[in-house]
């Protein structure tokens, strides 16, 4: 179909896909965009493959029957499995982890780092994704964060909770930063972004790539191509889905400068 007015759509286990809205927000501000997140299921990292697969096909179904012009699959972990998961839409869609990669070739960096959920470490989508495109010789160091995800995702505003965020970055990132000595870091989860200032304060001198932004870039090149970017000059909506805490989400919206048009609760898979 070629309405420029169908929606985008962008899902993410939880809130981590805020940070991929935030970019298409600033790239493409008249896109209306329709949000899922699962929060009933969050982190995904800590759930086999199997469980991954059947959940996501539920979310991409949710997105085909909303008629969504091209998909932002902002879960990293999602996308170690997305050749599982792509027959269930008929648009375009948009990997997390290979925005990343890309993003980490293009920084010309020789050691590379990635923070993830232990999922997308242990499927090693990163270091595969980045060797295979990098037309030199690198090194790409992967760490998986067990608690960061659920952390970040229960903890933004309150002081208390960002200080057991940091405290877990540094658990995490010391031995990356320190001992490897890695020149960049890739956020291999999108609820890393959301603290991206707590990162930049503890190691100053990390170069930091946020796979959402080439994500975002990607998205609009492919809408552009297709004639479909949406033109005039009345704001995007923001509809917002969520199997978790609905006021729960609507605050973090609010926290990460996101205005909310709606948001609303849906039934997680197998209710």
């Amino acid at each position: 179909m070629t309405d420029p007015n169908r929606p985008l759509g962008v899902l993410d286990s939880g809130i981590g896909g805020f940070s991929v809205v935030r970019q298409v927000r600033q790239l493409m501000p008249g896109e209306d965009v329709i949000y899922f997140g699962d929060g009933a299921n969050v982190p995904y990292g800590n759930h086999t493959q199997a469980e991954i697969v059947s959940m996501a096909r539920y979310m991409f179904s949710f997105m085909e029957e909303r008629n969504v012009k091209a998909l932002l699959v902002a879960c990293n972990t999602i996308s170690c499995v997305l050749d599982l998961c792509r027959d269930a839409v008929s648009c375009p869609v948009f990997s997390a982890v290979q925005a990343g990669a890309d993003a980490a070739v293009a920084s010309g960096a020789g050691r590379i780092g990635v923070i993830s959920t232990v999922f997308t470490h242990n499927a090693r989508c990163y270091p595969r994704q980045i060797l295979r495109q990098s037309p030199r010789a690198v090194v790409v160091l992967s760490c998986g964060c067990p608690d960061l995800a659920r952390l970040v995702e229960h903890s933004l505003g309150d002081p208390a909770g960002m200080a057991k965020v940091e405290a877990d970055l540094q658990l995490e990132l010391d031995d990356l930063v320190y001992r490897d000595r890695v020149d960049c870091c890739v956020l291999g989860c999108t609820h890393y972004p959301l603290v991206e200032d707590s990162i930049r304060r503890l190691y100053p001198g990390l170069d930091l790539i946020d796979p959402a932004r080439e994500m975002a870039r990607a998205a609009k090149a492919d809408l552009e191509r297709r004639t479909l970017l949406r033109e005039g000059s009345r704001p995007g909506r923001l509809d917002i889905f969520t199997t978790g805490d609905r006021d729960e989400y609507a605050l973090r919206a609010r926290q990460v400068g996101l205005e909310a048009s709606s948001v609303s609760w849906y039934p997680p898979l197998g209710s």
